[in-house]
């Protein structure tokens, strides 16, 4: 990585930092966990002349319930999710995910509110973030405002924060009793890379049966933002969650995605692993809810 002069601001409060952006002329990068950052700085991609840190802001590290909902600070890291005994049996899904993130180093260091913002299709959490209906609020020194997570993402490392926002919180919905979640992700994992394809399920269940009344399912690192799968969510309640029905389901998904070919796979083969982790996470889910 070649060297290169910039700044950098650590504001302690988030009032100082939304000032701070406000009225900064020049270039700049928030920074968190710094996890995305260096990969981006060694690739020449991320060179601001300014980063301005905010790890320091503990006010935005939390879990914690309010009214039904689940928040969760964008300074809470993976460990932090991993560890919660907020988000046991609320938010499975998120758990499952942020497990996936990488080595123990990465997930102690790399935040939740990281991975949302550099906005990558490949990132383990969004997936999850989806299906349990997240919303995500973005301040501002004027304002806040509320936006529901599929109308986050306009496309790969874009998304609808304006310069002078920045994400204060994340607001999720917590499963139900007769919910289930998971997430499912293909990556060579001894290496802790990048998911190859990734999904997350979440099924609203009938008790006592293995009758669907609704679910969601969320792909990610196939297409240019998450995909929903939309034509496989719409068969999950038409027959109970069989064998033949759940393979059924996992074909439909070959149409649903939209991969490209890169060095890691070709679009072909993602195809494929989109239908073979969703019909291995559906049953799954099953066996899972079987025990329940």
């Amino acid at each position: 990585m070649s060297v290169y002069e910039t700044e950098v601001k650590s504001p302690k409060t988030v009032e100082d930092c939304l000032i701070m952006i406000a009225n900064i002329d020049c270039d700049f990068r928030i920074i968190a966990g710094g996890t995305d950052a260096v990969v981006r700085m060694k690739e020449g991609k991320w060179r601001p002349k300014t980063w301005i840190n905010i790890k320091g802001i503990q006010e935005l590290r939390f879990i914690k319930k309010v009214d039904q909902q689940i928040h969760i600070g964008p300074l809470t890291t993976h460990s932090d999710i991993v560890h919660s005994a907020i988000l046991k049996g609320k938010a499975d899904v998120l758990i499952d995910a942020a497990r996936e993130v990488g080595a123990a180093q990465i997930q102690n260091a790399g935040t939740i509110g990281g991975n949302i913002g550099t906005a990558s299709p490949a990132g383990d959490t969004i997936p999850a973030l989806y299906v349990l209906g997240t919303v995500i609020e973005l301040s501002s020194v004027d304002h806040k405002r509320y936006i529901p997570i599929e109308e986050f993402f306009i496309g790969p490392g874009r998304t609808v924060k304006k310069d002078y926002e920045m994400i204060t919180n994340i607001i999720i919905q917590p499963q139900e009793e007769n919910e289930i979640s998971i997430f499912q992700k293909l990556g060579p994992r001894k290496a802790q890379s990048i998911s190859i394809v990734n999904v997350a399920i979440s099924l609203s269940m009938e008790k006592g049966t293995n009758k669907c009344v609704a679910g969601k399912i969320a792909y990610g690192s196939v297409g240019p933002t998450i995909i929903r799968a939309k034509k496989c969510e719409a068969m999950l309640t038409v027959n109970p969650l069989t064998a033949p029905h759940i393979q059924n389901i996992a074909k439909v998904a070959w149409k649903e995605v939209m991969p490209i070919s890169d060095i890691r796979a070709s679009a072909e083969y993602r195809r494929d692993m989109a239908c073979s982790l969703l019909e291995r996470g559906l049953y799954r889910l099953m066996k899972r809810w079987d025990r329940k």
